[in-house]
């Protein structure tokens, strides 16, 4: 009971951090990419950049901007945008399939070990992109289920 009632207030507060779900939606390249996992990347990049975590600027359309509750510090949207600046690269290292979606790891340009990055995930339709909490182990080794993608410049 207990368990429920502290699953119930978690939920009660994230859904204060809650705002468009179309924050979470991936804009996708105009022309189609090689293959899913490039394409993957390609909507993670654009996430990562869309929410002011690489060196380029956030939207300045707050109804694009994904708040990520746990992780965001600040009082206010332009404080938590200031405090993300530039601590993902915009660069992916690995995309992977998984059964449910894919995850997209990236370096942190401010870490001096760079043996794990930050991973963004989300659905096998390209939809509820998110920076996930925990680190990612980096690795450019390609397997059957990674590849290191391959996206046009921007």
């Amino acid at each position: 009971m207990i368990r429920a009632l502290g699953i119930a207030a978690a939920l009660g507060i994230a859904g204060l951090f809650v705002r468009d779900p179309s924050a979470r939606v991936c804009r996708l390249p105009m022309q189609p990419l090689a293959t899913s996992r490039d394409t993957a990347a390609w909507c993670a990049r654009e996430f990562l950049i869309r929410n002011g975590y690489t060196v380029a600027p956030a939207s300045t359309n707050a109804a694009e901007i994904a708040l990520e509750p746990g992780m965001d510090v600040g009082r206010g949207l332009d404080e938590v945008l200031d405090n993300r600046r530039n601590t993902v690269s915009a660069v992916p290292v690995l995309a992977c399939s998984t059964s449910t979606g894919y995850v997209v790891s990236f370096t942190m340009p401010n870490q001096l070990d760079q043996v794990f990055g930050r991973g963004v995930s989300m659905t096998l339709p390209f939809l509820g992109v998110t920076l996930m909490r925990p680190w990612v182990r980096l690795g450019s080794d390609p397997t059957a289920l990674c590849s290191v993608p391959r996206l046009p410049s921007s």
